[in-house]
């Protein structure tokens, strides 16, 4: 089995509000505080109107409920990875990673770089589901996705009306999806195309349908969502009758706390054929390194555990599933190539030296943040963790920044390691940082300026000797 989810850089928010920059704007930017204030109004009406929403789709009533099991395209609402499973796929208002856009297309547009995911469960019954999905972001055309989900069950006993027929035969069911998604990572708008192949004993058939989806995130804090899944439903004849899939609405919101460490989650699904449903599911990082979940899906009235760990630009989650036949596990695990966190820089030498022949260090700094950076700045440190240089500016940071081992006075630093952090600020207030170090050597209690001697009655000769 195949699995492919990052680096030990992070990113968190900051705890500015919206728009603060490391600089302070000139007065004659006044504007712009209007220009601000008018859209957070307009973020305020809509994320209104998004709650609305949410509590409209909440108070409706189905005529007609039933068992999802037994209903068609059943496995297309397992869901995409380990994350969103222990979740309880409560994702549609965040959908910031290339498998929980499975449930909302418009959340690709938060990608920032390639990923790469595969997920695979054994479940009951000699049942085995796969899931696969690249994200492709690109920097004029929007981000594309492919992916593809399988299903697969055997050791079914044929029988006819009057007697078993001593025959097995088996069940498969297939998607592949075409994704697409433009716009910010504070609005966006997505579609998933998607081919859907049944075959059941030897009797097959393919449709094919659509999905829709609107991302918003009017504030740093907090994320809507709306999908609809089979908005266009694909419909399947595998002998004489066709069947179409059961179309789904989502709505649901996320919110974050903790400088981005803390995530709660709820959606509101309809599905066609089934009553409506709450899920809801929290997110939790103690470190940079690991995350813990838990969420509740209504749906299928199951109660999930998982946990996440990133490592480079890997990442590794796992899903626990109770229900009333038992456990399953869940394994998923993502690649993400490039900038997987929004920002990284290197330098050309980990070592140097400024009174030898290589005199100063250059780090090169790359972003892939999909909204306006607001601001930019670089802090270089010592082993005690007092800053020495401090380098900073509004926009983007420039493609590479130079260090001579001058503090901001413009003396030589000693010998030893330090630590440089760079850290862009985007226009939500959220904060995207790097971090590195760089080695100092050999020029201890040494400064810029000449040394002179003075010798008393007579002044210094111009190679500073007495006469």
């Amino acid at each position: 089995m195949f699995f492919l989810h990052g680096p030990t850089c992070h990113a968190c928010a900051t705890t500015g509000n919206r728009g603060r920059r490391l600089d302070k704007l000139a007065s004659s930017d006044g504007w712009r505080s209007a220009l601000t204030a008018g859209g957070r109004r307009l973020s305020t009406r809509l994320a209104g109107c998004l709650v609305v929403v949410v509590l409209l789709l909440a108070s409706v009533t189905t005529a007609s409920a039933g068992d999802d099991g037994g209903s068609p395209g059943s496995f297309l609402r397992f869901g995409g990875s380990a994350r969103s499973l222990a979740l309880g796929n409560a994702v549609t208002g965040v959908a910031d990673d290339v498998a929980m856009a499975y449930w909302n297309p418009a959340g690709l547009a938060q990608l920032r770089t390639h990923e790469l995911v595969a997920t695979g469960v054994q479940l009951f019954e000699e049942t085995r589901y796969a899931f696969a999905s690249v994200g492709m972001p690109t920097d004029s055309y929007g981000t594309f996705s492919f992916g593809g989900t399988f299903v697969n069950s055997g050791g079914f006993e044929r029988a006819s009306l009057f007697e078993d027929l001593d025959e097995e035969f088996s069940e498969s069911d297939g998607a592949f999806t075409v994704g697409y998604a433009r716009g910010s990572n504070r609005l966006a708008v997505g579609v998933a195309l998607k081919s859907i192949t049944q075959n059941i004993g030897g009797a097959s058939g393919s449709g094919f349908g659509a999905d829709v989806g609107l991302y918003y995130r009017p504030a740093r804090e907090a994320s809507f969502g709306l999908a609809v899944q089979n908005v266009l439903a694909p419909e399947l004849t595998l002998e004489q009758e066709s069947e179409r899939l059961a179309r789904t609405m989502r709505a649901g919101a996320g919110l974050r706390f903790m400088n981005n460490r803390l995530l709660l989650l709820t959606d509101v699904v309809k599905t066609e054929y089934q009553d409506l449903s709450i899920h809801g599911g929290f997110e939790v990082w103690p470190s940079s390194g690991m995350g813990l979940r838990s969420g509740y899906d209504a749906a299928t009235e199951q109660l999930a555990f998982g946990a996440g760990v990133r490592w480079l630009n890997w990442q590794f989650d796992y899903a626990y599933l109770g229900h009333e036949l038992g456990g399953t596990n869940i394994l998923s695990a993502t690649l993400r190539f490039g900038i997987p966190y929004g920002i990284q820089m290197r330098q050309d030498r980990q070592l140097f030296s400024p009174s030898g022949a290589d005199r100063q260090v250059e780090f090169e700094i790359q972003t892939a943040v999909s909204s306006a950076i607001e601001s930019w700045e670089m802090v270089i440190s010592d082993a005690d963790g007092r800053a020495l240089k401090r380098q900073r500016g509004n926009g983007p940071p420039p493609a590479a920044v130079t260090w001579d081992g001058a503090d901001d006075n413009g003396r030589l630093v000693g010998d030893g390691t330090y630590q440089v952090q760079v850290v862009i600020l985007d226009d939500l207030g959220e904060r995207w940082q790097y971090g590195t170090s760089v080695e100092v050597m050999g020029f201890r209690d040494r400064t810029r300026k000449p040394i002179t001697i003075e010798i008393s009655g007579e002044s210094p000769s111009p190679n500073g000797g007495g006469d």
